[in-house]
Parts: structure tokens; C-alpha cells; sequence
């Protein structure tokens, strides 16, 4: 019988191993979890960062669990780079200026500058990658603004008292423009459909968190207030003062109810979840007695109202003002006990400091009045820490900590670019079947820049802000052909 190739029999080989990718969880999760337990025994830092850990990596083991057709296409160009900048924002931890200054590199810290610099290595790919979406152009006029607003910061740096950290605020900056501007380019305008939804859920989750911390460990996340309404609501883990609180709960109300009341802003949610979500947004708000928030919602709520009903938009304001002249001293007797939060009126008048901290700031601009002193670093370092509140990040202020940090040039290019973003918003509003809801942000942002940070600084006041710039294009330039037709129309005419 004759042996061919293909009955010949081999001799036996000796086996190799072969090493699989899944066996790494198995090497690496008894190391892990060592580590883990020991920091989480050892308290400190080291189990803030420990349990931030195991939250992203259960957030990573979800997500990887989800079946392949249920996760939406370019998840690692769009939604992934955000969630990071999101997370980053998040405070573990608070410091005073002089330790932020000697290592600003701590665990939390660490935590921090790797999720952004996840993001800018995403947002890089994404942005260099073939262009899928439609549009050819990934920028408009409020974008391009708030990118010369982002080198005025970098340009400033060498100005302030700190360039490392300063520069770092400008680093972080320019994440999230190279993020936003990466997923239009590889997905178009849909992309700033999805970062505005991820944007929404965040801030619902993060809620569900501050509720999450109340059941738990009431003690810590309720606050006493010299009021008759004596509880305040605030975060615990993360941190979250209560004005970021109230922040969030105004920012949920409002937008759940924009979404409820414009079908086209809706999307894929419930009628009856936005329901539920708009009761736990005022819930917040309520608990958390934001001031601004109040404002906000408010002027949220006169916004809806004129959209739906510009005559019941009108009458409700008169209302207001023959209300307020006649019956104003009275109810503000009333109200004022539920204002002032235990705080009395010298400090009311002070807008709770502020007013202070901007007085102090003033000097430090002039000693830069063009480029500023360094974004944030400036307000940080060179006003609050001489005034004693070494603990505040920051001035209280958008518009006064962009003057700060990065002068008349900067502060002009930021407001420009957010007046031209709110104008656009407000015709998109009013046009017949137009999106509600970046009008809606926009103005909670106004009213938060009076009194807090927004989108001066990263996070997701300027993820908003970029977002909704992109989002509502440039009008359609006039070719030669059009002027001329044009022209000869209107002569004719």
C-alpha cells in the first residue's frame, strides 16, 4: 500500500503553550484584588481610588457584556471620549490651594489626568480617521470663537503664577474640543445628538447618586441650615456641594420637561419617564435650596411657556410685576427666612461673598488686562487664597474668572461665541418644528454664569456649549450665480 501525503501519519509533537487572551483576567484578578482590599482597608486616598476603579471597571465589564447589535456604531469616537471628560469631572476629594500647588498629582489626581488623557488619545483617532459623517466641515462660527477663546488660555499661561497647572486647564480645554470636533467628523450631525443624550443620562445618573446617598448615609448627604425648611441636600461620594446639587436637579427638571413638551427633542424616551424625571429634577432642586437653581428654573419655565403661548408668556409677567409692586414687602417677609438659608442680609447683599472675591480679583486682572493672569490659577492662587478661602476652586463667576484668567481677549471671544450660539438656538426654537432643548441649556448656563462656573472652564458646561455650537449649523453661504439672481430680483423688484 502505498503511503500518500494525505493518509501518512505525523509523529507525535510535543505540546507548547500556547498563551490566550482570556487567561489574562485570571493572572491579573488575584493581583488586583489584593490590591484593592489593602486599599481599601488602609482608608484614605488610596480606597477613594480603589473603589473609582472598580466602578469604571464594572462600568467597562457592562458595557463589553452587552450583546454586539446593542451598541451603537463608533461608541469609542463619540459617547466613550465624553463619559471620560465626564468622569474626570467627578470629586473624590477636596483641597486646600497650597496642597493642590505641592502635588497636584495625587490619587484622585491621577485618576483624573489619565481619564483625560484616554480621551484625547480617542478624540486624536477619531479626528484623523476617514470622515463618515456628511457634512465636510467640523467646525461653525461659536465653535471657531471658543477655539481662539481655548489658544488665548495657553497663551496666557506663561503669565500666571503657576504655567504647569495653568497650561494643564488649557490642556484640558482642548480634550474636549478635539473630542467633539473628532465624533462630528467620524459620524456627522448625529453625533451631537448622541453627545446631548449622554450629556442627559449622565446627569440622571448622577442624581440617582446624591438620592442614592441620601437612603444610605443620611447624616452625611443631608446638611443643616438655620431655615424653616432645615435640611440641604448635597452628594457624598462623589462630592457634590449643594449647589451642585441643585444645579443638576434644575438642569434635569427643565430638560425633561423640554423634552416632554416637544416631541422632536424627545427621542426614544417614555412619556411617563420624563414625568417621573422632571418630578425628581424639582425634587432636587428643592432639597438642595439652590438660589441660582431657583432663578434658573424659573426663567427655564418663562422660556417654555413663551414657546408654547407667547400671550400667556406676556400676561403671566405682568402678573408678576402687579404682584411684586403691590403685594412685594409682604412676601418677601415671608419668603426671606426660606432665602436666606440662615444667612443674614449683610451676607445676601454680599451674594454669599462674591462680591468680595470680584472686588479682590479686579487688581490681579490689571497687572494683565489683555491675557489674563492664568485661568483659574489666577483666581485660585492670587485672589481667594489671600482672602483666606483656600478651599474654593474657584471665583464664583464665569464671567468674571475668564476676565481673570484670560482677559478682555479672552472674556470677548467667550461671550461671543456663547451670544452667537444662544441667538442661533433661539431662531431654531421658534422655527416651526425646531429643536427646544439646546435654547432650554443655554439659558440655565446664562443663569449659572452669573453666580458659578460654567463653560469657561472644562466639563460639561463646555461640552454643552461646543456641542450646540456644532449642532446648529452656519447658514448656507450665497455662491456668485445666487448673489447674482438675487441681485437681479431685487432690482427688478
Amino acid at each position: 500500500m502505498q503511503i500518500t501525503p494525505r493518509n501518512r501519519r505525523l509523529p507525535p509533537q510535543p505540546r507548547r503553550f500556547a498563551f490566550r487572551p482570556e487567561w489574562l483576567p485570571l493572572v491579573l484578578a488575584p493581583l488586583v484584588a489584593w490590591w484593592a482590599g489593602s486599599a481599601v482597608a488602609a482608608g484614605g486616598m488610596r480606597a477613594v481610588l480603589a473603589i473609582a476603579v472598580g466602578c469604571a471597571a464594572g462600568g467597562a465589564t457592562l458595557v463589553a457584556s452587552l450583546p454586539r447589535d446593542r451598541l451603537r456604531a463608533d461608541f469609542a469616537a463619540v459617547e466613550l471620549p465624553v463619559l471620560l471628560i465626564l468622569l474626570s469631572e467627578l470629586v473624590f476629594r477636596q483641597r486646600d490651594a497650597e496642597s493642590l500647588a505641592s502635588n497636584p498629582l495625587d490619587p484622585a489626581g491621577l485618576f483624573r489626568v489619565a481619564c483625560t488623557g484616554l480621551a484625547l488619545l480617542l478624540g486624536i483617532l477619531a479626528l484623523t480617521s476617514p470622515a463618515s459623517g456628511v457634512e465636510k466641515r467640523i467646525t461653525t462660527r461659536p465653535f471657531r470663537l471658543y477655539c481662539l477663546y481655548v489658544v488665548v488660555v495657553f497663551v496666557g499661561a506663561p503669565l500666571s503664577i503657576n504655567l504647569p497647572l495653568t497650561a494643564y486647564r488649557g490642556v484640558e480645554l482642548l480634550v474636549g474640543v478635539v473630542v467633539v470636533a473628532g465624533a462630528y467628523r467620524h459620524v456627522g450631525k448625529e453625533s451631537t445628538e448622541r453627545i446631548l443624550a449622554l450629556l442627559y443620562w449622565f446627569t440622571v445618573a448622577s442624581a440617582v447618586l446624591l438620592w442614592l446617598g441620601a437612603l444610605i448615609v443620611p447624616g452625611s448627604a443631608f446638611s443643616s441650615v438655620d431655615s424653616p425648611f432645615p435640611v440641604q441636600l448635597q452628594g457624598v461620594f462623589p462630592v457634590v456641594s449643594s449647589n451642585g446639587a441643585g444645579l443638576l436637579g434644575a438642569t434635569i427638571a427643565l430638560w425633561s420637561l423640554a423634552k416632554l413638551l416637544s416631541p422632536q427633542d424627545r427621542g426614544s424616551v417614555g412619556r411617563r419617564t420624563l414625568v417621573i424625571l422632571t418630578a425628581l429634577g424639582f425634587a432636587t432642586l428643592a432639597l438642595a435650596q439652590y438660589r441660582t437653581g431657583f432663578i434658573a428654573a424659573g426663567a427655564g419655565l418663562l422660556v417654555l411657556l413663551a414657546l408654547r403661548n407667547r400671550a400667556a408668556a406676556f400676561w403671566v409677567v405682568m402678573a408678576g410685576i402687579l404682584v411684586a409692586t403691590l403685594w412685594g414687602p409682604a412676601i418677601g417677609r415671608i419668603a426671606s427666612p426660606l432665602w436666606q438659608r440662615g444667612a443674614n442680609a449683610e451676607v445676601l447683599s454680599d451674594l454669599s461673598g462674591r462680591l468680595t472675591y470680584w472686588d479682590n480679583a479686579l487688581p490681579v486682572w490689571k497687572e494683565s488686562p489683555l491675557f489674563g493672569r492664568g485661568l483659574l490659577t489666577a483666581s485660585r492662587f492670587e485672589v481667594l487664597a489671600k482672602l483666606g478661602a483656600t478651599y474654593t476652586s474657584g471665583i464664583h463667576g464665569t464671567w468674571v474668572e475668564a476676565l481673570v484668567g484670560t482677559g478682555l481677549i479672552g472674556l470677548s471671544l467667550l461671550a461671543a461665541s456663547f451670544l452667537l450660539t444662544s441667538v442661533r438656538a433661539l431662531k431654531e426654537a421658534v422655527r416651526p418644528g425646531g429643536l427646544v432643548v439646546p435654547l432650554i441649556l443655554l439659558t440655565i448656563l446664562a443663569v449659572r454664569s452669573i453666580t458659578g462656573t460654567t463653560f469657561e472652564i472644562a466639563g460639561s458646561g463646555s461640552l454643552q456649549l461646543m456641542t450646540i455650537a456644532l449642532l446648529l449649523r452656519d447658514p448656507p453661504m450665497l455662491g456668485r450665480r445666487d448673489r447674482a439672481s438675487a441681485g437681479s430680483i431685487a432690482s427688478r423688484a
